[in-house]
């Protein structure tokens, strides 16, 4: 579509959906709508797609930006069109619901209908629910068994028997007491213990002054389970902190992780969590704004005040729309105190979910770094078998060229080789040791005995990735590959261009812990090589170890460190040593250098 095509827009705020023939593809809110759609035409990303890819544009003109907010997130949930941020998220959330009749019965359901019913919810832990649903069927008399809509019984039931119900189904039950059950019901459902308590206290001492001791007992008992469940809910942070929602926010590259908090009287109430994959795209606001849009659509009763882990524009907003759900609602970011280390709570187990999500998705074999590994470099297919490629060397001796190999996202040990650079004449050279490794890793032994990798990662810039390059063209091959330059974590490709990525993103991650492991694996090697040279040189020149002593020692030990932690008689136990030449070892060894020198 082209920016002449568009309808004529007017400068108030709105909803506008672009389409593709009949299908709906985006769905936006504005404050201006012809400032908002126009602006899609100068962007670039998924703005710019979304204009070039819709052939119509339809509109609608609303009051304010509260409405537009509510009706674009009405639109999203109706269509759900392929380029909003959407919550792929199939739980239904339990609420509890007070049905809107002259004898109420409270139930648990999966969705808030438009029916006169009071609701509460949703409740992140259906456990939870189902706890609360018993505690008030054992200690309110509300009918529980009688039907959508009320019906007559012919006969009470059970709950009658056992003084659960007042039986309102066989007519015994007063409208009077049956109401003020049901308040009491709604208290403890809002939250509201402490009145609840005051007014079953009230009740008893009054049933007691009555000298109806069996109601008086009732009541008691109606409050020590009262108070026995919510003694089994999590500590309270501070009753001060009454009633809040507060969110947690975290993300990596394509995947974050949300997650919302309910506090009510300064218990902790439960956590949602929700995470949503395919966001690279997406802005931090875009996504906040959409897990807020899902929830709060259908969430009541509402707290007071939600606290937002970052700043949004559309804060006051959001405020407003569920504040014409009922009571005063504040959206903001907290500043100081308690509340901001609320938020820090939230943030920090946000954080641990989704760490803990990426590596679920990796042991299943769908490593969350192959898939943006394969966005990022345009691959075409996703690189499950990654081989890292390093150069170990000090002042060009002992040069090494190690191959670590990892699949599905996890290291595979028993294939990562070491090798010895050959042709080297005492000059560090690690272009030479990078082509000769890719050489006899695609020619020789190596090629026949291990897999085709999907991708090559390059432990260096530009010079080494050209290196590897010439190495993979002697052989005759075309992979993928990519180096990783250490300083800047960069991702430098075979053309000179180079990717930067935010270091939380999990491709960058999953090629970091392949560098970090391809160079352990050559320096283990290389300080191997170190110490039996310096081994070496130093038997050479203590006086009665001869070839065969030197050969014992050098099958036993590997580092100095090792030998410099024998003590004279342990040394002397060895084959062919005797306590003198055990001796002279270790007087030759404290003379030596004590470390060696690290790459």
């Amino acid at each position: 579509m082209r920016i002449e095509d568009l309808p004529p827009l007017p400068e108030k705020p709105g909803v506008y959906l672009w389409k593709t023939g009949a299908t709906i593809i985006y769905v936006g809110k504005a404050k201006s709508l012809k400032a908002r759609v126009t602006s899609y035409f100068h962007a670039e990303g998924k703005s710019l797609r979304i204009s070039l890819e819709a052939t119509q544009l339809d509109f609608i003109v609303v009051r304010d930006e509260v409405e537009a907010l509510l009706l674009e997130a009405n639109l999203i949930k109706q269509y759900r069109p392929r380029y909003n941020v959407l919550m792929k998220d199939d739980k239904h959330y339990p609420f509890l619901k007070l049905t809107g009749e002259e004898w109420p019965m409270l139930l648990v359901v999966r969705r808030v209908q438009d029916d006169g019913a009071r609701y509460w919810g949703p409740f992140p832990d259906g456990g939870a629910v189902r706890r609360i649903k018993r505690l008030v069927d054992r200690v309110f008399k509300l009918r529980k068994n009688s039907g959508i809509p009320f019906k007559k019984r012919r006969f009470p039931c059970l709950n009658y028997s056992m003084g659960r119900c007042f039986a309102p189904c066989v007519d015994k039950a007063e409208q009077a007491l049956y109401d003020a059950e049901v308040q009491k019901a709604e208290n403890l459902l809002d939250g509201k213990v402490d009145e609840l308590f005051q007014a079953l206290e009230a009740q008893m001492q009054e049933a007691a002054k009555g000298q109806d001791f069996e109601r008086a007992a009732e009541i008691r008992d109606q409050m020590g389970a009262v108070r026995s469940f919510f003694g089994t809910l999590q500590q309270a942070y501070d009753v001060e902190l009454g009633d809040l929602d507060f969110l947690g926010f975290a993300r990596a590259g394509d995947y974050a992780m949300l997650q919302h908090y309910q506090m009510r009287g300064g218990q902790m109430l439960g956590r949602i969590s929700r995470f949503v994959e395919g966001v690279k795209e997406a802005s931090d606001a875009e996504l906040l704004e959409a897990f807020m849009r899902d929830y709060y659509l259908e969430a009541t009763p509402l707290p007071p005040l939600v606290l937002l882990p970052f700043e949004l524009e559309t804060e006051a907003a959001f405020s407003q729309f569920l504040s014409s759900k009922g009571r005063k609602v504040e959206v903001r970011v907290p500043q100081r105190g308690d509340k901001t280390r609320l938020v820090e709570l939230a943030q920090n187990n946000a954080q641990t979910a989704l760490e803990s999500e990426l590596k679920l998705q990796e042991r299943r074999g769908n490593h969350p770094g192959l898939k943006g590994l394969m966005d990022v470099l345009g691959l075409s297919r996703s690189p499950y078998r990654i081989e890292g490629y390093d150069i170990s060397n000090l002042m060009g001796e002992s040069v090494v060229g190690s191959i670590t190999v990892f699949e599905g996202g996890r290291p595979k040990k028993q294939e990562y080789r070491r090798m010895k650079i050959k042709g080297l004449k005492g000059q560090p050279d690690d272009f030479f040791s990078m082509e000769q490794t890719l050489t006899r890793r695609f020619t020789g032994s190596l090629a026949e005995n291990m897999a085709m990798p999907d991708l090559l990662l390059i432990d260096g810039g530009i010079g080494q990735v050209r290196a590897a390059q010439k190495g993979l063209q002697a052989a005759g091959l075309e992979i993928p590959l990519v180096g990783l330059a250490k300083r800047e974590e960069t991702l430098v490709l075979p053309s000179g261009k180079t990717v930067e990525l935010p270091l939380t993103h999990p491709a960058l991650q999953l090629l970091i812990y392949v560098r970090d492991e391809t160079h352990n694996n050559g320096l283990q090697f290389h300080r191997k090589l170190r110490s039996e040279k310096t081994l070496k040189s130093i038997f050479d020149d203590i006086p009665g170890i001869g070839p065969a002593r030197k050969m014992a020692l050098l099958n036993h030990f590997s580092t100095l460190e090792e030998l410099r932690a024998m003590s004279v008689e342990d040394l002397s136990k060895l084959p062919g040593l005797d306590k003198r030449s055990a001796q002279a070892v270790l007087k030759a060894l404290n003379q030596a250098p004590q470390a060696l020198p690290q790459t």
